[in-house]
C-alpha cells in the first residue's frame, strides 16, 4: 500500500497517510489543525551497498522518466 505526502493548506504542516491507489486523490484533513491538504508529488531515495561496503544513494529507482530508456512508471504524468 502506497505512503502519500500531504501539504496542509493552511498551516503548511506535512504529513503522510498509508492509504490504498483507489483512495489516492481523497482528502485528508491535517493532524494538526484539521483543515484541507493537499497531496504532494513524493521523491525518495534509496541506499544499496556495493561488495566492497560502499553505500551510495540511487534515486527515483526505476523511473523510465521523461523518455528514458527504462521500464516502469513515470512520476512525471501523476496528477496531484
Amino acid at each position: 500500500m502506497p505512503l502519500y505526502e500531504f501539504t496542509c493548506t493552511s498551516c503548511s504542516h506535512t504529513f503522510d497517510r498509508l492509504r490504498p491507489v483507489s483512495r489516492m486523490d481523497e482528502e485528508a484533513s491535517c493532524p494538526n489543525c484539521g483543515d484541507e491538504s493537499k497531496r504532494q508529488l513524493s521523491v525518495f531515495v534509496s541506499f544499496s551497498s556495493a561488495a566492497s561496503g560502499e553505500t551510495k544513494a540511487i534515486a527515483g529507482g526505476g523511473g523510465g522518466c521523461c523518455g528514458g530508456a527504462a521500464g516502469g512508471a513515470c512520476a512525471c504524468s501523476m496528477t496531484v
